[in-house]
């Protein structure tokens, strides 16, 4: 069985189609090149059975190559269970069995999970911390251990919150609970009524957390454990609970108590993700807070990206559910995980920058992974319009025929997200054409030259386009479609100066490389110097680079370059301007003379807004790029 780590190195291995070299792996993971080997050694033995193994070469690094019939087999193996020898799971895990028990010992907690006594100690201290971040406290008591202490609402919550995390093993939190499997099956018939009167269906993740959460809470009430839930959580008139309704009525002593359960249940139930719905079921009224949100949202987004986002029902009811769940999450205090939300910021940065503004201008602070949501509803209802306005114009050079050229736009045409084909020339009329157009990038059949006063962006492709040719399109296609939405949103809401920001004053520098990977870790130096962000934070910035292509280059040859905000221990930016343009990222690589790294750790940095607004102008990026070299010329 693989550890976390093993398995973060694994699917690294997986992704890449290059070799990594163990120092990197090594810095990103923050241990010493011996222990990675040593989990190489472990991928290596895991993988024996269907006869995989990882190439190593000495000044290369390491490589796996494994077929596409043997690629669902790893994917299971990283997603499956995992043993808890890292750090974060072992504090989470710790944190769930304390949470479940109440009271215990220094010595349980050590024979549970196979420590000594002082290494116990160590990790109370952050279990320490966990517990207090949802109010809830871990007491001394003389000659008997320790007791979490809190109120019987956040000791619920922090319990249904840990759960839903995706290191958590619920099978040995179902030993925890001592469960048998009649009592299992019981809580799933509840939870397949409550999604029938509430005309649902819920996450798989969603089912196997209230499972669990159901049998705690069922001891909880055999216990006359009851919670108190404030005012403002307690203003329904009707639960829609199943037959839980019938179980607390008959098992709770007073109608008070009985109320505040079937509020707090209901609560959580609303927040839960669902993964569908049957029409006309909804709890929401038009004139709801979740309607309006939704309304003016749509509305906003609406006359930026020129679609009629409201004459999309099913955009209106997906969204207004997420966001009625999302309100609740927030009122509760529960954060929510998505697994897409960097990939999210990385390509779809355009409709994620809307999302956050707009909310956050209408008084509504969401999570970096709320945001991350609500923009793959919008992202997808903005494909199934099939709006043409942003897509890229493309000028089509081919001199072999009519065949060639008919067959390359015809495939051309089921590329997502689109095209606008302004012309098919031939190699002796493009100098001229070009006089006349401007387009966003050339598609060639054969070799050209481009006149040195147009920097046209231009790729070589074969009539029949192969499955290469396809994904550099679309790579560049989705690309610039980000930046023409960028513009839009800033054309009708950015009204940001472009007097220099003041931040330029200081953490500007500059670098002289070739290699785009020696620029993100020399531009990062600053900001890692600082303290403001981990080793780790600039590997994850290089695998995203590697793993999504360049669409980071939001503007031209200006690469904004960020990771997941688990390595940031503090927000930061740091702007490089390097001494000579250099080709940038491997997969549709982008001229840059510009490096911004920016350290986040939730839903949005301010200064990107700021930057992309003062950048954007052309004539502020070119200013900037003769003060800070004539500074440097003049030292």
């Amino acid at each position: 069985m693989l550890t976390s780590r093993q398995k973060s190195i694994l699917l690294t291995l997986l992704e890449s189609d290059h070799f990594v070299t163990i120092e990197f792996l090594a810095k990103w993971l923050n241990i010493s090149s011996r222990t990675i080997r040593y989990d190489l050694d472990a991928i290596d033995t895991s993988l024996e059975s269907i006869q995989v193994t990882t190439t190593r070469m000495p000044g290369k690094g390491v490589r796996l190559r494994v077929g596409d019939d043997k690629r669902p087999y790893l994917f299971e193996l990283i997603e499956g269970k995992q043993e808890s020898t890292d750090k974060h799971t072992q504090r989470l895990m710790m944190s769930l069995f304390v949470t479940i028990n109440g009271t215990f010992t220094i010595q349980e907690l050590a024979d549970q999970f196979f420590l000594s006594r002082s290494s116990v100690h160590k990790y109370l201290v952050d279990v320490e911390e966990w517990l207090d971040h949802f109010d809830l406290q871990l007491v001394k008591q003389a000659w008997k251990g320790f007791q979490v202490i809190g109120t019987e609402r956040s000791l619920r919550l922090a319990f249904y919150q840990m759960l839903g995390d995706k290191r958590a093993d619920l099978d040995r939190i179902e030993d925890w609970l001592n469960v048998n499997e009649r009592e299992m099956e019981l809580m799933k018939t509840w939870l397949s009524l409550v999604q029938t009167e509430r005309g649902v269906h819920y996450s798989e993740s969603s089912i196997d957390v209230f499972t669990l959460f159901l049998c705690w809470w069922k001891k909880q009430i055999t216990a006359k454990s009851y919670v108190f839930v404030p005012k403002e959580h307690r203003h329904k008139r009707h639960f829609h609970l199943g037959v839980i309704g019938t179980f607390i009525k008959d098992h709770v002593e007073d109608e008070r108590s009985v109320l505040h359960e079937s509020a707090f249940l209901d609560d959580l139930f609303d927040q839960a993700k669902v993964v569908s719905y049957q029409k006309g079921t909804s709890h929401f009224k038009k004139n709801s807070r979740e309607s309006q949100f939704c309304e003016h949202l749509l509305s906003q987004l609406s006359t930026v990206l020129h679609t009629n986002f409201l004459a999309d029902e099913k955009l209106t009811n997906d969204l207004t559910h997420h966001i009625k769940a999302a309100f609740m999450r927030m009122s509760q205090g529960v954060e929510i995980e998505n697994p897409y939300t960097e990939e999210i910021k990385v390509r779809y940065r355009a409709i994620y920058e809307m999302v956050f503004q707009l909310t956050y201008n209408m008084g509504i602070h969401l999570l970096a992974s709320e945001v991350a949501y609500i923009t793959m509803h919008i992202s997808a209802a903005y494909e199934r319009s099939r709006s043409r306005d942003f897509l890229p114009t493309v000028m089509v050079v081919c001199s072999s025929g009519l065949a060639a050229s008919s067959i390359l736009t015809t495939k051309l045409e089921q590329i997502e997200p689109g095209f606008h084909i302004i012309h098919v020339v031939r190699t002796q009329d493009l100098e001229q054409v070009l006089q006349e157009t401007s387009p966003d990038f050339i598609l060639t059949t054969q070799e050209i030259s481009i006149p040195h006063w147009h920097q046209t962006k231009r790729f070589r492709v074969s009539p029949l386009l192969s499955d290469q040719d396809k994904r550099l399109i679309q790579h560049e296609a989705h690309k610039i479609v980000n930046r023409k939405q960028l513009a839009s949103f800033n054309e009708v809401y950015g009204n940001a100066s472009l007097v220099e920001p003041s931040l330029f004053d200081e953490k500007i520098h500059t670098i002289k490389t070739n290699d785009w990977r020696d620029a993100i870790t020399l531009a990062s130096e600053p900001l890692l110097a600082a303290g403001y962000i981990e080793q780790s934070y600039i590997q994850e910035m290089i695998m995203s680079v590697e793993r999504n292509g360049t669409y980071m280059v939001f503007l031209p040859k200006v690469a904004f370059v960020h990771a997941s905000p688990e390595h940031v221990k503090k927000e930061g930016i740091s702007l490089t301007i390097l001494e000579h343009e250099i080709e940038f990222g491997d997969l549709n690589p982008e001229q840059v003379t510009m490096i911004i790294v920016l350290a986040m750790k939730e839903a949005h940095n301010q200064d990107f807004i700021q930057l992309f607004h003062y950048l954007e102008n052309e004539t502020s990026r070119t200013q900037l790029l003769q003060k800070w070299i004539g500074r440097k010329d003049a030292t």
